[in-house]
């Protein structure tokens, strides 16, 4: 098990306001609220994982946009940005979709001086519960639309190269100004090293200490 700097287990789950958030690894949640599963690019799933209400593909990526039958039941639903070419209903970029007592935005995520996600070809979500509401960033740098971004719980990547680094994703953090916030996209490929305390840190500085921050393992 993983620990922080301050030698205590980290956890691969959280509950904020109701709402259970697990990170299945690198760039794959759960979140669990108002009796029903959601989860987000489902490629890494452990053994065992909970059957899904609903699945959410932010882009076309091989390791975003995945087949996950062993959480898919003939009720699922499954959505995502048109790049994933899989059998889902397509959501463009400022959709707002229902799934039971739940309701899905789909927001812009994509790369500035990058090559690696265009704008207009992948999402991100914003999903709201009845007692709070979840950002999940998808590959995105920080970009201007963020600043309009309202949530309780932000969910962004931290892992550089493809998507922000952990003083980028800090910037984001500090415009979008949630509750919590939760690193992710990181340590799981190679090119994606990063360090979720040097995170923290960032965000501490950025906000006063205003927004929680939450380091969590992968689930195993």
């Amino acid at each position: 098990m993983l620990r922080n700097h301050f030698g205590d287990a980290m956890a691969s789950s959280t509950i904020f306001s109701g709402v259970k958030l697990t990170w299945l690894g690198h760039a794959s949640v759960l979140l669990e609220g108002d009796g029903i599963a959601v989860y987000v690019d489902p490629y890494v799933v452990p053994k065992g994982s909970r059957e899904a209400d609903l699945i959410l593909y932010t882009h076309g990526h091989f390791d975003h946009c995945v087949s996950a039958p062993s959480i898919t039941k003939h009720s699922t639903v499954l959505m995502g940005a048109k790049s994933c070419k899989l059998p889902i209903r397509l959501l463009e970029i400022g959709s707002k979709e229902k799934a039971g007592p739940v309701s899905i935005e789909a927001v812009p995520a994509y790369n500035i001086g990058k090559p690696f996600h265009p704008k207009g070809e992948g999402v991100g979500y914003i999903i709201r519960f009845r007692t709070a509401s979840v950002y999940v960033a998808g590959d995105t740098d920080f970009i201007p639309e963020m600043k309009g971004y309202r949530c309780d719980i932000a969910v962004v990547p931290i892992g550089g190269k493809y998507t922000m680094d952990e003083a980028e994703a800090a910037e984001a953090i500090a415009a979008i100004a949630p509750k919590v916030a939760i690193p992710y996209h990181f340590n799981y490929l190679a090119e994606t090293k990063a360090d979720p305390a040097k995170f923290k840190s960032a965000v501490e500085q950025k906000t006063g200490g205003k927004v929680d921050v939450r380091i969590l393992e992968p689930a195993r």
